[in-house]
């Protein structure tokens, strides 16, 4: 153990020693963090790599965090006009703004990174499924005509597949963005990008916000999946922000004399999926059993340190779409044992394996309590920590031969449960996340009707998204287990950390002052 701390000691002091471009009176933090990057194609981006973008390119629009006054921010456009019946959006887009390159920002540019993001059809480009053509009425106004009327403002709003990026750039391969090139809006700039290991952002001096004296020039970014590491590089000054720490460790982050931990809300949720596609999981009172066994309130207090709520439903709280009037399944292991007798599995021995990301501390937490419970009820759950990939890739094929229960964190794409639901469990089209392999015509009906009402009658829309989570609660493909928060450790001289559950782990470098 002694000779462990004396290899992370050594790793802090190593890492502190990476040079940071300077000048005098410049501002730099580290930022450590198991956050990497999968593609830096701003159009086929699809995770953990929102931390970056959001800081390199821009959207038109963008989510304001709860509490706003408004629902959203004017970015890149100064203005929005919709019509009566849905189908059009008209963008006054903003003068003066410039990409990393010099490029002047204009309708152009917008429309033909929406148009590239469209036809190259990765990740998160299914959102712009219902956009008919895209018109340019003047070099600064646009406009956008939908086939069916969708939520358009959430969509230019989303986390992933509406950044605009610079027309000098349109016809690039995402091999040319991935060697660490980029050509965005935004006040950051990529720098000296090293694969797995770390990258800068540095600020763009011609940002069409502006600057002040005390904002962040520099953040050094250095990926670690070690949250000790982290700790250590934390309580040692030398990191300035991570994304976690060792999840015992968050109350003397938190009380610490330096350091601190901002909360905030969270579109993050945990859901467990149940194999519908053979038995015994294809009997719904053998999923509806597991739903009452899993031990919830403990789950919480181990895995997230009390920072997370019990979920209602798979819309996380806080998000449109949640509502008290979604069942909520609760940890009753009578009502479980009585299930699993009505089903035929009363004394008779069950065995099932559940997957989940191994470097996922909330998850590896978690599974060994469900399994212990499971084990009071006649279950034997046998548990298969993965890399997140390795997963992913067995439940993209595991219907027939592979887990029975798929452990899942799951973020929203675009603030409309819509997404959410499709993607997890709808079977309108294909989707890579429904992991119960799960089909129900009369949900996909629901969902896709609200989704196509929210624009004109947001109430009506509610409406019939909670009668499809209920549907969805009945037939128990899936259940959601905690609503987590978000916690950031951080230097308590770094300020003006906001979080905005519409960006899942996005920090707004831009916003933050060292004091």
């Amino acid at each position: 153990m002694k000779m462990r701390s004396l290899i992370l000691m050594a790793l802090v002091l190593l890492m502190a020693t990476l040079p940071i471009p300077a000048r005098a009176g410049q501002k730099n933090i580290v930022y450590a963090t198991s956050a990497d990057v999968t593609t830096w194609d701003p159009s086929a981006s699809y995770s953990t790599e929102l931390t970056y973008m959001v800081n390199i390119y821009e959207t038109l629009i963008r989510v304001n965090p709860p509490g706003s006054k408004e629902p959203f921010s004017y970015i890149l456009t100064t203005g929005m006009q919709a019509s009566d019946d849905g189908l059009i959006y008209t963008f006054d887009l903003r003068k003066g703004v410039k990409f990393h390159d010099g490029t002047a920002f204009n309708a152009e540019a917008v429309k033909l990174s929406i148009e590239r993001t469209k036809k190259i059809g990765k990740g998160a480009a299914f959102i712009w499924s219902d956009l008919e053509k895209i018109e340019i009425i003047n070099p600064y106004k646009i406009r956008f005509i939908m086939s069916k009327p969708v939520p358009l403002p959430q969509i230019a709003a989303s986390a992933y597949a509406s950044y605009i990026i610079s027309p000098s750039v349109i016809d690039k391969e995402p091999a040319w963005f991935d060697e660490g090139h980029e050509c965005g809006t935004g006040p950051y700039m990529l720098k000296n990008y090293r694969a797995g290991e770390s990258w800068m952002l540095t600020r763009f001096k011609d940002y069409w916000g502006g600057w002040e004296k005390d904002q962040i020039d520099n953040i050094l970014v250095k990926i670690s999946n070690d949250s000790l590491v982290k700790l250590k590089m934390l309580l040692s000054g030398q990191a300035a922000i991570v994304n976690a720490v060792p999840s015992d460790s968050y109350k003397a982050v938190r009380d610490g004399k330096k350091t601190k931990v901002v909360y905030g809300p969270s579109y993050v949720n945990y859901i467990v999926f149940f194999n519908t596609a053979r038995p015994p999981l294809d009997n719904v009172k053998v999923r509806r059993a597991l739903a009452y066994a899993f031990p919830y309130k403990d789950i919480i207090k181990v895995a997230f340190d009390g920072k997370a709520t019990h979920s209602r439903g798979i819309v996380p709280k806080g998000q449109f779409g949640h509502d008290e009037r979604v069942f909520q399944y609760t940890f009753d292991p009578q009502k479980a044992k009585a299930l699993l007798k009505e089903a035929g599995y009363g004394g008779k021995p069950l065995k099932l394996v559940m997957t989940y990301v191994a470097g996922n501390q909330a998850e590896t937490r978690m599974a060994p309590l469900m399994k212990d419970q499971l084990k009071k009820i006649g279950v034997e759950l046998e548990l298969k920590p993965l890399s997140w990939p390795a997963q992913w890739e067995l439940g993209k094929r595991a219907e027939k031969d592979g887990q029975d229960l798929f452990l899942l964190m799951w973020w929203p794409t675009y603030s409309d449960p819509y997404e959410t639901l499709v993607s997890l469990l709808g079977t309108e089209k294909k989707t890579l996340w429904n992991f119960a392999y799960y089909s129900n015509p009369e949900y996909d009906r629901l969902i896709r009707k609200a989704y196509e009402t929210v624009g004109t009658d947001r109430q009506a829309a509610l409406e019939m998204y909670i009668k499809a989570q209920n549907i969805i609660q009945k037939d128990a493909p899936a259940v959601a287990i905690a609503d987590a928060k978000t916690a950031i450790p951080a230097l308590r001289r770094l300020e003006g950390i906001v979080v905005n559950p519409a960006y899942p782990g996005g920090l707004f470098f831009y916003q933050m002052r060292l004091r």
